[in-house]
């Protein structure tokens, strides 16, 4: 476009009121650095929604300036060669291979045999590079080496180099270009041909790839081969091949040494600018929140991002004045829900160590008053009483002590009788239900402890009982008092995104990890109809009401049993042997040999023949040495954070003496420990016997 057209007028300039005087103006040579001078100096641009005046053009002309000339390669060709290779010596090879990706001048250069020291005097720069293979160029060995796309597709961005086969393919291209060496391929060309070719193995498999290009020259050249040329060139192959893969060795190497230096280099930067933005924030006021932010594993649980995760801080990068002014901004808010979350997290704290302080007060009261021989509300039942809330949850700037809680130790026994009532009657009126005791029998037995029938037989399907399983797989059964104070009623697993769950702490030794205690409950309890059929059939068989027998009076009888089902309904004559069983083992039996069949039978042996083996067992049980078992508990730790499990005597000498400082000559049984509620008592062992007749 020449200046006249910008103008709006033409090149010689006529007035319409004045004569033509013949004076032509001379024409101007417009260029990059002198038109918008020109340009101003007539006036600006003609325009019918701005108008330009003489102060405009001279502002304009005050802050501009002419833009640079692009500067050119051409000139470097020029230079004499040493000089040249002086200055491409200095470079990286990669640099070596951009040049050579400018001008066709520089690429004809570069790319001549007689540039190869060059390329060598390049790679030398670069620390521990392993040398070009006898088989390779340079310029080849760089591309390989340093170039970040794929040889096939030219994709980007494509890290897998294989030394092997000399290639950097993505994982497309590799499929494509490469095949599998496997019994087929043998098959099809022969048991040795893959020895002459070089192999790769890939990383999602165990399977060896060639170059399909390899195998067809390779192919292609054998068969113009004769029988004696061909052995004689798969042996030349066979040694190219473990020379590439001693050179591949080696550049593997020196590729993972260079990423590892790269990895230690950006951790570095990463760790720099960590320490920058800390330190930032740190004189803006943050030094508080800075010194308690969540840790990974925190972070993770309540789905937070963690301060070195943060997008603008794991940044590989130097931090500026001009970077922090830009993320400060966000940096600022990012604190600030870290110090929502800070004072939330202690908040919880300050609760937990509250709730710590009642549950040590009522586990020394239950001591003192002999209360643990007894079912009692757990101290998370305590933690859900509204007198209890109401002083745990006072606000956070007052000081909790142990005289804030005397309120509450007043009325402990009344919130303790409350909590008995309340629970006992639904208990009742469940096991009502489930036993099918109805009418006269449900209105007479509202008032009666009916969980203390026999008949009241009870498994666990609790995640810990279920971890457990029982000495010759017979299922575990539960009777009063066990079924009460069974641990699983007071314990329950921490989910695994509880990393402080409210109302509750964490068990002590023997128990799994994740174990919490929480609000008793029978909800992981259920009725075995088929033990408490069996349990029927067995008071039956003792002439008694099963709705009236307790567990307690069954055991004061310990009646003798035998299974008329194994004896093929054959009853006891004195002449036939029997196996004879306690009524709980009777109950196991059935349970197990015939899969709790409720048709089974059962004859009760006579009371002298019972007395008599009852008193044979007993002093065989006195001279014999039986194993230690863990059924102490101890009182001191009861219902407080990391309540043990049970122990055995020994354990629990070690653990008075360990933990609470009482030597083995103060220990008192009933006041530093006790016998845990919900062991069963001692199996007692059939026999073999042959019983006499009972009179019926």
């Amino acid at each position: 476009m020449s200046f006249s057209n910008l103008c709006g007028s033409s090149a010689v300039d006529m007035d319409s009121d004045d004569e033509f005087t013949g004076h032509i103006t001379k024409k101007i040579k417009i260029t990059a650095n002198n038109g918008w001078e020109h340009v101003f100096a007539r006036g600006g641009i003609k325009s019918r929604f701005t108008k330009n005046t003489a102060v405009d053009a001279t502002e304009f002309l005050k802050n501009y300036r002419p833009r640079a000339q692009k500067q050119s390669l051409e000139i470097l060709i020029s230079l004499p060669l040493d000089i040249l290779f002086e200055i491409f010596g200095r470079l990286l090879p990669l640099d070596l291979l951009h040049l050579s990706r400018t001008t066709k001048a520089l690429r004809s250069v570069l790319m001549h045999r007689s540039s190869t020291t060059v390329w060598m005097a390049a790679r030398s720069d670069v620390k521990g590079m392993p040398a070009c293979a006898d088989d390779m160029s340079e310029p080849a060995h760089a591309s390989l080496a340093f170039d970040m796309h794929c040889h096939n597709c030219l994709r980007p961005n494509v890290r897998n180099v294989d030394w092997n086969l000399r290639v950097r393919y993505c994982q497309k291209c590799f499929k494509e270009r490469t095949e599998v060496v496997d019994d087929k391929f043998k098959k099809t060309y022969g048991l040795k041909l893959h020895h002459c070719l070089s192999l790769s193995m890939t990383q999602n498999r165990n399977d060896a790839r060639c170059l399909i290009s390899d195998r067809e020259s390779l192919v292609d050249e054998l068969s113009k081969l004769g029988p004696e040329e061909r052995s004689v060139l798969r042996g030349l192959k066979r040694d190219a091949v473990l020379a590439r893969k001693e050179h591949a060795v080696r550049c593997t190497k020196w590729m993972e040494g260079e990423q590892q230096s790269r990895w230690k280099e950006l951790d570095h930067l990463r760790s720099l600018r960590h320490d920058a933005i800390l330190e930032k924030l740190i004189e803006l006021g943050w030094e508080e929140d800075v010194n308690k932010l969540p840790d990974r594993h925190t972070a993770r649980i309540y789905k937070l991002t963690h301060f070195e995760d943060h997008p603008l801080v794991k940044q590989p990068k130097p931090l500026t004045d001009r970077i922090w002014q830009n993320i400060q901004h966000k940096m600022v808010e990012f604190m600030g829900q870290m110090r929502e979350f800070r004072i939330l997290q202690e908040r919880k704290q300050q609760i937990r160590e509250r709730q710590s302080l009642l549950a040590t007060i009522y586990s020394d009261w239950q001591r003192e008053k002999g209360y643990h021989k007894y079912l009692m509300p757990t101290a998370a039942d305590l933690f859900g009483m509204r007198q209890v809330r109401d002083i745990v949850e006072l606000p956070a700037h007052l000081t909790v002590t142990a005289e804030d809680f005397q309120p509450v130790c007043e009325e402990l026994f009344k919130l303790v009788d409350t909590w008995k009532r309340c629970n006992a009657h639904d208990l009742r009126s469940d096991l009502l239900w489930r036993l099918e005791i109805h009418p006269p029998y449900w209105l007479d037995r509202l008032s009666v402890q009916c969980e203390r029938l026999a008949v009241a037989v009870f498994t666990c399907t609790g995640w810990l009982c279920d971890n457990i399983p029982e000495p010759n797989d017979s299922p575990r059964y539960m009777y009063f008092p066990e079924y009460l104070h069974h641990r699983c009623n007071r314990i329950r697993r921490r989910a695994w995104n509880e990393l402080d769950p409210a109302n509750t702490f964490a068990m002590g030794q023997g128990y799994p990890g994740n174990t919490v205690q929480q609000e008793w409950s029978t909800d992981d309890l259920e009725l075995d109809k088929k033990a408490s059929q069996t349990v029927r059939n067995i008071i039956d068989a003792c002439d008694l009401d099963w709705r009236e027998v307790t567990v307690s009076e069954l055991d004061n009888l310990d009646p003798r049993l035998v299974c008329l089902k194994c004896s093929y309904g054959n009853r006891c004559d004195g002449e036939r042997p029997m196996m004879v069983r306690s009524w709980r083992e009777s109950v196991k039996h059935c349970a197990k040999k015939h899969w709790s069949d409720s048709t089974v039978k059962w004859q009760k042996i006579s009371d002298e023949e019972s007395r008599s083996l009852r008193q044979d067992q007993e002093e065989a049980a006195a001279s014999t040495t039986i194993p230690p078992r863990k059924i102490w508990r101890c009182t001191h730790c009861h219902d407080k954070p990391g309540e043990p499990e049970k122990m055995t005597v020994q354990g629990m000498t070690d653990h008075l003496e360990d933990h609470h400082s009482i030597d083995l000559i103060n220990q008192v049984a009933g006041k530093d420990f006790a016998e845990a509620l919900d062991v069963p008592p001692i199996t007692i062992p059939s026999v073999k016997l042959k019983p006499k007749a009972v009179d019926p």
